[in-house]
């Protein structure tokens, strides 16, 4: 539909520290709602919602609003996009951040297609913008889109000479500083605000005597025609403050439609009518996940279980994230996997040839796990003394038992940011032993899950044998070498026996 002569549209974008109702602020909600009104509001950006599994009909419930929102943590993160229902709006897609720092999703605006990305920067997380950038990166390969807007609380500033006071903790923000000032540039983004009032300050968060600018929108150089304005509003009172972050408004102009554009991310989605229900679950895997796994795949001419070729994943592989998406993540949630998506065909040299969707799903599952086992390793400091032990894998293919997997993996302790550590679909995912006990799985090479869960296992050997031995030495886990070093002073050989420790029991 072709917008009304001097149409325009007023985005906010806004980190209002939650929305629940709560004990303390049950009308937190409405008092948000109030405030986009007054400004006039026609898509908001709401930074840190604490949306989570259990609350997810909380922003389902806002009436008068079209909401596409992450699910993550009642105390930490969460975004969310607004669409008032009075405008022309026709929803394409989305795509969620697994950790919940950002949302992106495709659709129309009086017919013009937009891509609205939502940003909370934790400032623990220094993934995530990288993992954004790639995304948008290969979506803006595959064909210019018209109007991009970017906007949120990146927990940073630009230019710390205007956009904080005092200049305190620069060295805290130098870090986050680079890798946002990385993200615009790679993707051509212009601070909106920066550009139109080149001498104003603009702080946007205040804290006793701290002010910043953190809350910014984005837009790429040659969309900024479009801005009519871009201010940072003020509570009419302190005392009616509903966070320590004011809104900020950005008022564009409409472009005439000059064609209609459906993106190329949605396309394969759209051919096959493929619709379900929302998944308000915590953690989904993502298109941004799939896409980094489809072009990490490394081309082969070796003959594969199915059909489809790591060439043809690599063809399409904007349309196939959305689909894949819905597929995976239904797996997940079932924990239902068919035997043909598992089975494999040996190759030489001990090695096995799968299905590309396999190698896709299962590389995703292996770098979640491996973002909880590498941190560990390197905060350990390696102190050399007296014996040392070397343990390592010597046969191949390996076996293990899945009861002890399932200990490794919930001894691993969940950290913010990282993504939920639920991988109970391994057992589906892993074939079984021809091992007499049927609780054994085979680690097949050249599964991407292989080396995660040989260093998983690992690392529980290493916790067991320092609780249950007496030694006062230290541990060293190498990646690369798949060994656990063990340094000790008392620890004599053959002082822990058979069976006093359960070991990653492999065969």
């Amino acid at each position: 539909m072709e917008p009304p002569k001097h149409q325009s549209l007023s985005f906010v974008s806004w980190n209002t520290m939650g929305i629940r109702y709560t004990k303390g602020t049950n009308s937190k909600l409405q008092l948000v709602l109030d405030e986009l009104i007054r400004l006039k509001a026609d898509v908001v950006f709401l930074q840190e919602t604490h949306i989570e599994p259990r609350s997810y009909e909380v922003p389902e419930s806002i009436k008068g609003w079209r909401t596409f929102f992450t699910v993550h943590h009642p105390r930490s993160k969460g975004v969310a996009i607004l669409i008032k229902n009075e405008k022309t709006f026709n929803y394409i897609c989305h795509d969620e951040d697994y950790s919940g720092g950002y949302i992106v999703l495709f659709c129309h605006l009086y017919g013009q297609l937009y891509t609205l990305v939502n940003v909370y920067n934790h400032k623990a997380d220094r993934q995530m913008l990288y993992r954004l950038r790639d995304y948008l990166t290969a979506i803006n390969t595959k064909g210019v889109l018209v109007v991009d807007m970017v906007g949120g609380d990146f927990n940073t500033v630009l230019d710390p000479t205007f956009d904080r006071r005092p200049a305190a903790d620069q060295t805290f923000h130098s870090s986050l500083r680079r890798i946002l000032e990385d993200f615009t540039e790679s993707l051509s983004l212009k601070d909106i605000f920066a550009l139109m009032h080149p001498m104003e300050e603009g702080f946007t968060r205040s804290q006793n005597q701290s002010h910043s600018r953190l809350d910014m929108f984005f837009m790429p150089t040659n969309t900024m025609h479009y801005v009519i304005n871009c201010m940072n509003h003020k509570s009419p009172t302190e005392k009616k403050r509903i966070s320590d972050h004011n809104p900020l408004v950005l008022d564009i102009k409409v472009p005439s439609l000059l064609e209609y554009k459906m993106p190329e991310v949605a396309s394969l989605l759209i051919k096959c009518k493929y619709r379900e229900a929302p998944d308000r679950r915590a953690g989904k895997i993502n298109g941004a996940e799939i896409l980094s796994a489809i072009r990490s795949l490394p081309d082969s001419q070796q003959q594969i279980p199915d059909e489809l070729s790591v060439y043809h994943y690599k063809r399409i592989d904007l349309p196939f994230t959305e689909l894949l998406k819905l597929i995976y993540n239904r797996r997940l949630k079932s924990k239902c996997v068919p035997k043909s998506f598992v089975k494999s065909l040996p190759v030489p040299d001990n090695m096995h040839c799968f299905r590309v969707d396999y190698l896709i799903f299962t590389h995703i599952l292996a770098k979640r796990l491996m973002v909880f086992l590498t941190p560990s390793f390197r905060e350990r400091n390696r102190v050399a003394r007296g014996v040392c032990f070397c343990v390592t894998f010597a046969e191949r293919p390996q076996h293990i038992k899945m009861s002890f997997l399932n200990q490794s993996l919930s001894s691993l302790k969940q950290m913010n940011p990282t993504p939920p550590k639920d991988f109970s679909i391994l057992e589906n995912l892993l074939p079984r032993s021809s091992h007499s006990d049927h609780d054994y799985r085979t680690l097949r090479q050249g599964c991407p899950l292989t080396t995660p869960i040989l260093i998983l296992a690992l690392k529980q050997l290493e916790s067991d044998i320092m609780a249950t031995s007496k030694s006062t030495g230290n541990t060293s886990l190498s990646i690369t070498r798949e060994s656990l070093l063990i340094y000790t002073d008392n620890l004599k050989t053959g002082t822990i026996q058979p069976g006093e420790t359960q070991g990653p029991q492999l065969i």
